[in-house]
């Protein structure tokens, strides 16, 4: 949790290790952060314990730190995934390289369909956020997941900005 609060609070106020210059927005700053755990930066390791101090910092903090609380582990502790972008979708992979996740700039749809993706069969997919696996399917070099139904209202998303599935190979 401290590693969390510190990565949000750096990437709100532009601190050394995230980016040159403080972000313009909440979603710049949550953007940062998806793109430095891409990038294979870890917060834990280079993240100062600093205060927001005005409005706008107390602002993007806040944004990033409710997406953190649904997809943190998405971005904490995880190295980049083998081939780390794909269009809107960025990859990241658990330290123990049992997990890895797929992060959606922006809601996929009705489905995601990746040609980065390959699921090991009996893997088990699920949107961060969401408490049911989802249903998937490999079709020649595309995974396709299906997303929740009610996921096509907006009011329903568990974050805004990026979401989450979490791709968990089998024991």
């Amino acid at each position: 949790m401290a590693a969390r609060l510190l990565a949000a609070l750096c990437l709100a106020l532009g601190l050394a290790g995230c980016a040159s210059s403080t972000p313009r927005s909440p979603e710049e700053a949550l953007a940062r952060l998806i793109e430095d755990a891409v990038a294979g930066h870890s917060a834990s390791d280079q993240y100062q314990n600093v205060n927001p101090v005005d409005e706008e910092t107390i602002k993007q903090f806040v944004y990033v730190e409710e997406w953190l609380d649904v997809n943190g582990e998405s971005v904490m502790g995880v190295r980049p995934g083998a081939t780390p972008v794909e269009g809107s979708f960025r990859f990241t992979r658990s330290a123990d390289g049992r997990s890895l996740y797929l992060i959606s700039y922006g809601w996929p749809g009705p489905q995601v369909r990746s040609r980065v993706l390959r699921p090991a069969p009996g893997s088990k997919i699920m949107l961060l956020g969401w408490p049911d696996l989802l249903p998937w399917e490999q079709l020649g070099a595309v995974c396709v997941i299906t997303t929740p139904r009610e996921m096509g209202d907006e009011e329903n998303h568990p974050c805004k900005q990026a979401f989450v599935f979490k791709v968990e190979a089998p024991r």
